[in-house]
């Protein structure tokens, strides 16, 4: 249980499927090291999705939680997944690269998601933050939503105006300032696999 001042902090292991509904005015910042020897000062901001009525954001480790319409390259897989892909790679039953879109982030072990918003009922918020995850493992985020096309597709996590409101912008900088408070990751990778 997290203390009262601060956020829950979800550790992101092997194994594990995380599906988290968001509302408008929700934004997820995804934080990550080039390499970890330069500091906790050194973490950059990836990337940050605004969310809209109907997203939601899958995040998983499991083959069997990946959407049925993603498909891993073979240099994307390593350990166990290996042996679970042989037999779509002695096929030639793959992509030819690795999969991308507006909706996928490759996470990797030691990158941290902040996922910001307004208190909900079901799930408590501490100066504007609603969780952040702090990776162990890689992991695909995957964002979802109800879209009719591709153009929605397309746009998917874009800000929805040039500037951000106050109280947005006050609530991811606060998020800025608990993931570098977090300091350096225990676990780090340079590479994207899952397995």
């Amino acid at each position: 249980m997290p203390a009262a001042n601060q956020p829950a902090i979800i550790h992101f292991v092997r194994d594990m499927t995380l599906r988290w509904p968001c509302r408008p005015g929700d934004f997820l910042l995804w934080f990550g090291y080039s390499d970890i020897f330069s500091g906790p000062e050194a973490i950059q901001c990836y990337d940050i999705w605004e969310m809209r009525d109907g997203y939601h954001v899958t995040i998983t480790s499991r083959l069997e939680d990946l959407p049925p319409w993603f498909r891993l390259n073979p240099t994307e897989v390593c350990d166990s997944f290996v042996y679970k892909m042989i037999a779509k790679v002695e096929k030639g039953d793959y992509p030819s690269e690795p999969m991308d879109g507006p909706n996928l982030w490759r996470l990797k072990s030691g990158d941290r998601v902040a996922w910001v918003g307004a208190e909900r009922p079901e799930r408590p918020s501490v100066n504007g933050i609603l969780a952040i995850l702090d990776c162990d493992e890689c992991a695909l985020a995957v964002g979802e939503g109800n879209w009719d096309g591709v153009k929605e597709l397309a746009g998917f996590g874009v800000p929805t105006a040039a500037q951000m409101n106050p109280e947005d912008s006050a609530r991811c900088q606060t998020a800025i300032k608990i993931v570098k408070q977090l300091g350096v990751p225990r676990s780090w990778g340079p590479e994207w696999r899952l397995g």
